[in-house]
């Protein structure tokens, strides 16, 4: 299976690259066995995501979903970005290749952790 439009337009032109200095949820997360890398940056404000940012390490797969996935985060609630599934992520990415699984389970471990790490600003009513 070659890599669908979406997946090398990630690749290609990364998406929100960079560490977020007043994010309210946190992730880093390693794949050992491959040695790809996330971390992920979430800012809450309203109850919605109001932005998403990453730095990544990894195959074009990784770097792609990681990348696909700050963007779709965007003005959703706590509650739907946390109800995204691996197998849906890959739907919305065209698909992966056999074997690249391992990618959106990556990317989906970053948001699941960040959202667990979630801290509202109560003065911003995040």
């Amino acid at each position: 299976m070659q890599y669908s439009k979406a997946i090398l337009d990630h690749l290609e032109n990364p998406r929100n690259v960079g560490e977020m200095i007043d994010a309210n949820a946190i992730a880093e997360v390693v794949n050992s066995a491959c040695g790809d890398k996330i971390k992920l940056f979430i800012k809450f404000r309203d109850k919605k995501i109001i932005s998403a940012t990453m730095k990544a390490y990894g195959c074009v797969p990784t770097l792609s979903s990681v990348s696909f996935l700050t963007e779709w985060l965007m003005g959703k609630s706590f509650e739907e970005a946390s109800n995204l599934e691996v197998d849906e992520l890959i739907n919305l990415l065209g698909g992966l290749p056999r074997g690249k699984k391992h990618a959106a389970d990556l990317a989906i471990e970053a948001l699941q952790i960040a959202l667990l790490s979630y801290k509202p600003d109560t003065q911003n009513n995040s």
